[in-house]
């Protein structure tokens, strides 16, 4: 019972999180700076979900808006979305992300929980 509810605060937390991400971008895709919306427009991962671990997974450093066709299409574009990550923030806070992946973790109910209203708070702060 508990890993069902687990999973289902897993889908709840993403549903959240890519709602704020795609808000605080404004429908521009950061790899290409493409305008796009609805589901030609996704919240697409620095370091792939396949790749990054629970810690990053959910992480808003590691999230940008991207147009459908550089996240499933180009796999990412993860060559320009380096570059554009160092031009934005230096080489510093990539390599900070980068340590990040090795972190290791395991998150309780309650942390999925807290995660959700962390990110429904900086949703409502974009939207207003």
């Amino acid at each position: 019972m508990a890993k069902k509810k687990i999973s289902t605060l897993k889908k709840k937390l993403w549903r959240v999180t890519s709602k704020y991400i795609r808000a605080r971008d404004k429908n521009i895709c950061f790899t290409c700076d493409r305008f796009a919306e609805g589901s030609g427009y996704h919240a697409g991962h620095f370091i792939p979900q396949s790749t990054c671990g629970l810690y990053l997974k959910y992480d808003e450093r590691n999230i940008a808006g991207q147009c459908y066709h550089c996240n499933i299409n180009c796999g990412g574009n993860g060559a320009e979305y380096y570059r554009r990550m160092v031009e934005k923030h230096g080489q510093e806070y990539v390599d900070e992300i980068f340590k990040d992946k090795q972190r290791t973790t395991k998150w309780t109910e309650q942390d999925y929980l807290d995660k959700i209203e962390y990110y429904k708070a900086l949703l409502e702060l974009v939207d207003n």
